[in-house]
């Protein structure tokens, strides 16, 4: 009787479970490693205790080494978050509450996701980490108290939730008798009760991680400006990039996030990462952040615009995730902070950054460009949150939370006015809602960041569009 089972989900992938020791262990945790499971059927819903869940891995194996073929090789957030909520093993009262997420690998490997991962929980954590990015005491505090409030009270290590095991030269036990071992780098046993599995997570010469999806080649016209769809989907979605868009101006490329499987993405387009122009950042969550390493290069420096107290977050992050200083950042990255609730223009295209309510350092975006008869203009509205669930956060006599003033400064910014909207509508707690913009004035209204398909009120609200829609806001240029 095999007490191992060995699944391959993709190259250098694989899936290890071990049912009578309680451990489905994920070897390898590259970009979208959980639609990949999603996709092979490898996340089935169960029931325990009266509670339906997804079950998964719950533990990771992290790779030896940061890079292959030109693809980060750990990327342990989404895999993470998914024991953490999708399982529940964060959730009070859950029947998976006891269970604790496992990393194992070289110490240096778990302490520094440790560290990637305290960063895409919570961000900056302090005033005097805003402060230090140039914002003042008063947004600070406010700051703080809604992500606070997000984080039940207290930005808790990640030690505090996850356990890490150190892998280096000697024979490791993971749980309940499963043993690993290295056997050179990358090549591991797993043995338990005299049965042994080998996994190998190198990846041969030219491979690499393949995406989930596969995308539709879309052909572009130039045009001044113009809006181009390039994801609608979230970080659960196997069938679509997640919420993103692709910004035509001026005959040059700006995204608006780089997630997961950008260069896939850009190649739908028949655009190289050469091409692009800049990044402009929402936030540090993975589904939005990964694929800014993919558009490193040593040629030319990529540019990043983003608030500044966001722009720490990304230095922090790609620093866990890269093992690299802030130096050696600056050889690939050029880092341009935009004045929050203010525009700033960029070549002529002017930008709005405005902080947005996400238990992560977070704003929305809103564009425009002048033509003959005035301003032109797209709003981004990637991860925001429900206004219903913000009242539920209100400040009491008991604990700190959100005032009525916050609140009613997030709606304002759901009403602002412009072309071409789109929103983030994939709910309840930490994204958003279409009935908070049933009244929108905006001129078109689309839908994103799901992972299931739109009800019929939804509908009723705002949009669904296919990737690759081009949005014409201003066609020649009116110079």
């Amino acid at each position: 009787m095999a007490l191992i089972t060995k699944r391959k989900i993709l190259d250098g992938v694989f899936l290890i479970d071990i049912p009578d020791a309680e451990l489905k262990l994920l070897c390898g945790c590259p970009a979208d490693v959980i639609k990949h499971l999603a996709m092979k059927g490898l996340l089935p819903i169960v029931e325990k205790n009266g509670v339906k869940y997804e079950a998964g891995p719950n533990a990771i194996l992290l790779s030896d080494v940061l890079v292959q073929n030109g693809s980060l090789c750990n990327l342990s957030e989404f895999p993470v978050l998914h024991m953490f909520y999708n399982q529940g093993m964060i959730l009070p009262g859950h029947p998976n509450e006891s269970m604790t997420p496992k990393l194992i690998g070289r110490k240096e490997q778990v302490k520094a996701q440790m560290e990637y991962i305290f960063v895409g929980n919570y961000g900056l954590v302090t005033e005097e980490e805003f402060q230090q990015v140039g914002e003042d005491m008063e947004f600070a505090k406010e700051y703080l108290a809604m992500k606070l409030r997000f984080a039940q009270g207290r930005f808790l290590p990640s030690k505090e939730l996850m356990e890490g095991l150190f892998l280096e030269d000697e024979p490791l036990e993971i749980t309940n008798g499963v043993i690993i071992e290295r056997l050179k780098p990358n090549l591991f046993d797993i043995r338990y009760k005299g049965q042994t599995v080998k996994v190998d997570l190198n990846l041969k010469r030219h491979h690499k991680y393949k995406p989930p999806y596969r995308l539709p080649k879309v052909r572009l016209n130039d045009h001044h400006f113009a809006i181009i769809h390039s994801g609608e989907g979230d970080g659960w979605d196997p069938t679509r990039p997640c919420l993103s868009s692709i910004i035509m101006y001026k005959r040059q490329f700006y995204l608006i996030d780089a997630g997961p499987n950008i260069n896939t993405t850009l190649k739908a387009f028949n655009l190289k990462a050469g091409q692009i122009e800049g990044v402009f950042v929402t936030h540090v969550h993975d589904d939005h952040f990964a694929g800014l390493f993919s558009l490193m290069s040593t040629k030319r420096k990529l540019k990043i615009f983003s608030s500044g107290f966001v722009k720490e977050t990304i230095i922090r992050k790609l620093q866990a995730v890269l093992s690299e200083n802030k130096v050696k950042l600056s050889h690939y990255f050029d880092f341009h902070d935009l004045q929050r609730d203010e525009w700033n223009s960029i070549n002529g295209l002017e930008v709005k950054p405005i902080p947005s309510a996400h238990p992560i350092d977070t704003t929305l975006f809103l564009f425009r460009a002048r033509d003959k008869n005035g301003y032109k203009s797209y709003g981004h509205y990637s991860d925001i949150a429900a206004l219903g669930w913000l009242k539920k956060m209100r400040a009491t006599p008991e604990k700190p939370g959100l005032t009525d003033e916050y609140i009613e400064k997030i709606r304002q910014s759901f009403q602002i006015k412009v072309d071409i909207k789109k929103i983030d509508v994939g709910g309840p707690a930490v994204h958003g809602d279409a009935e908070d913009f049933v009244d929108d004035p905006s001129g078109k209204l689309v839908m994103g960041h799901t992972h299931t398909p739109f009800t019929k009120r939804q509908l009723e609200i705002g949009e669904e569009v296919d990737f690759g829609t081009v949005e014409v806001l201003i066609d020649k240029n009116p110079e």
